[in-house]
């Protein structure tokens, strides 16, 4: 098998000469004609997203849909850059890593007191709607990680600075959903709602202990414990966790890659705080992980009671996730690499030097998302090499 890092420059380089633009997997309303023959209804935005995101053929270049920068996968591109960086020491790297993070420095969410960023197209679900560029709580704590890393590894104060104003978002611009002594929910976006999203707690939860590590401020591991809590709390009995709460709110149930990016959040807060409260949560949460979502060849199960479509953003989840728990257990690490080793037979694509978005049972969606696809997997082979 060719080593990782050939296949990570290959995608890199390819990425960086399309100026890390692309197509997303939402963006259906970014056309022009689909987005006017919505009328604005939520029923109509929802049913033409998921029509081309379901479809196998690459149609969006036929509705007028244009590539673009997601801020989210900028995000992910520079901490892969960083991570090559740390495991390198050559220049090059952070030097790319910190050109796309002064792209993301200069084009937040406008009209917000503190930083924060949303995606780069018209987001319908069954729970939310979301404008172009208004800001979400994942997109900013994906971009606020980056700038952490950034910051351990320069030691440049701007960077710190800006991921303190991106907690700041998450403590103050975003409506508060639940509130105890002990537990703590906040909405996805800025605008209120019925529903809570379960692993934005814990991602929430893992970024503030990180600021608290850095600054020292003792409000912000208050906050951290309790969103943990939250979530924590409204495990399944099997040490999993719904999508939503409630639960029948959304048709997600435990699906791959929210699992793996909730325990990376758990584990994530014992390394930043040494507290290890639910550490054994965590160790039974990822071997639920490991059991009901991956195939036994290391393939990607859409969710625990359906094996299609295996995605290519499970497959990078995946890899980071046992990547992560291999520094603790290095049994874990074989998993990890046997879940690259599928993905680079299965979806990696040679001639485009890109990964291709899905493999169902009996067709491929034989084409590429450059969020979705490549900067997942820039920052799971990162992490793999």
């Amino acid at each position: 098998m060719r080593p990782w890092k050939d296949i990570l420059m290959e995608v890199l380089n390819s990425a960086e000469e399309k100026d890390y633009s692309g197509y997303s997997k939402f963006d259906a309303l970014n056309s022009p004609f689909l987005n006017a023959l919505s009328l604005g209804n939520k029923w109509l935005r929802f049913l033409f997203i998921q029509v081309i995101k379901e479809c196998p053929f690459h149609i969006r270049p036929f509705l007028g849909v244009e590539g673009s920068r997601n801020p989210k996968g900028i995000a992910l591109f520079a901490r892969a850059y960083l991570s090559l960086y740390e495991k390198t020491d050559a220049p090059v790297y952070l030097q790319k890593a910190e050109s796309l993070i002064e792209w993301l420095l200069n084009h937040p969410s406008p009209d917000f007191k503190n930083l924060c960023w949303g995606y780069n197209f018209i987001w319908q679900s069954t729970i939310l709607l979301q404008d172009q560029f208004v800001p979400n709580l994942v997109v900013s704590a994906f971009v606020g990680e980056a700038l952490v890393q950034a910051y351990r590894i320069t030691g440049k104060e701007r960077y710190l600075g800006a991921a303190r104003s991106v907690a700041g978002f998450m403590i103050e611009d975003l409506p508060v959903l639940f509130e105890s002594d002990t537990e703590r929910a906040i909405s996805y976006v800025p605008t209120e709602g019925d529903v809570v999203v379960l692993n934005i707690q814990v991602l929430t939860g893992a970024f503030l202990t990180k600021i608290w590590r850095e600054t020292g401020e003792e409000r912000f591991m208050e906050k951290a414990r309790r969103h943990l809590n939250y979530a924590v709390n409204r495990r399944t009995r099997d040490y999993a966790w719904y999508y939503t709460h409630p639960r029948d709110k959304s048709l997600i149930h435990h699906d791959n890659y929210h699992t793996g990016g909730v325990l990376d959040g758990l584990l994530e807060y014992y390394e930043e705080s040494g507290d290890g409260r639910y550490s054994d949560i965590y160790w039974k949460g990822l071997d639920y992980y490991q059991r009901n979502l991956f195939e036994p060849d290391g393939a990607p199960r859409w969710m625990n009671n359906k094996r299609y479509p295996f995605d290519i953003h499970g497959a990078a989840q995946g890899i980071i996730s046992f990547i992560k728990a291999g520094r603790h257990r290095g049994q874990y690490r074989s998993q990890a690499e046997k879940i690259a080793a599928w993905t680079m037979k299965n979806l990696y694509r040679r001639e485009t030097r890109d990964f291709a978005y899905r493999k169902g049972r009996w067709m491929k969606w034989n084409y590429s998302l450059m969020r979705w696809c490549n900067a997942w997997m820039a920052r799971a082979l990162a992490e793999l090499i």
